[in-house]
Formats: C-alpha cells, structure tokens, sequence
C-alpha cells in the first residue's frame, strides 16, 4: 500500500491550530517569543534568547494529535538565521515518570530557504534539556504535540520561518 507525503501544516488557518509558546520565563528566565502569520502566509517564530537568571530557551507547540505510523520522516520547508533548532515530538503518556519530549536538532542557513528531514529513527528523548536514561522508544502512533525549541545557550536574536511541515512515507525515498 502506498501513502502519500501528508502536510502536517502549512500554516493556512493558524487560528484553527492549537499553538503555544513556552519560554525559560517559567524557570525565571527572561528569553521571548512570538508565533505569528507574515504576509506570504508563512509562520514566523521570532524572538530573543536571554541567558539571565539561568535562561536560553524559547519554544512553540502545537497541541494537534498526530498518528505517524507508516512514516519516517519529517520535512521542514524553513527559512532560518543561521541558528540551531530543534523539531519536537511529545508522546501522549499515562506515566507521568514519561514525560519527555523526542527531537532531531537542525542547522539553518541565513535567510535562505532549506527542506530538512529528519528521520523518526533519529529523534532522542530529551527531558528539560537532559537525556534520560530510562526513555522508551518514540510511539509515533500517538503524538499529542508537536514543535519548535532554539536552546543551547544560542544568546540574542532569532527568526524562523516556516513553510509546511510535512510527514514522509516509509517508501519516500
């Protein structure tokens, strides 16, 4: 059976979707952000890193369920800065002990456009920034949210642009 690339989002409706923005402020830190529509109809996930008070993060979620079974790959269609990011997926979980979030990091370009995939096979359990030792694997059949972290002490400015996020078939290649 064959299954089509299915585009996870394309940001067409942004007031449809479910979207979140986390920063270190809920640590005390004092990094922003925002998640907005630009006039090409791309989403944007803007803001600035502070280091202060133990911070460096910023983050945006969507709280969409996805099943991704009979795929493996993500594709990211994005426009960065230059700056480091992470693509994120957290598992639905009963075991509050589980609550981790898997994520495959990617390298942008400077203002300009890049497709990324990322194999599911790679992503890594991450628990507030840390790898946990007694993660399972990622049960990509239930996905409860999905989305976006600048980390790792990446002080300053950030801007990315997204085109779609998209999920590709086992048999893309």
């Amino acid at each position: 059976m064959y299954i089509k690339p299915v585009v996870i989002t394309d940001f067409t409706n942004l007031a449809n979707q479910k979207w979140e923005i986390i920063n270190d402020d809920v640590m005390g830190g004092q990094s922003e952000s925002q998640f907005q529509i630009n006039k090409d109809g791309n989403a944007v996930f803007l803001g600035h890193i502070s280091l202060k008070n133990s911070g460096g993060f910023a983050s945006v979620r969507n709280h969409e369920p996805l099943n991704l079974s009979g795929f493996n790959t993500i594709r990211l269609t994005v426009k960065g800065d230059g700056n480091q990011y992470s693509f994120r997926l957290k598992p639905n979980t009963e075991n509050p002990a589980a609550n981790f979030w898997y994520e495959d990091r990617f390298q942008t370009k400077n203002g300009e456009w890049i497709e990324i995939e990322l194999a599911l096979k790679d992503f890594e359990p991450t628990y507030r920034g840390r790898k946990p030792q007694n993660a399972a694997t990622l049960d990509v059949e239930n996905i409860e949210q999905f989305g976006f972290l600048i980390s790792d002490k990446q002080k300053g400015e950030f801007r990315l642009e997204i085109n779609k996020i998209e999920a590709l078939p086992d048999s893309h290649s």
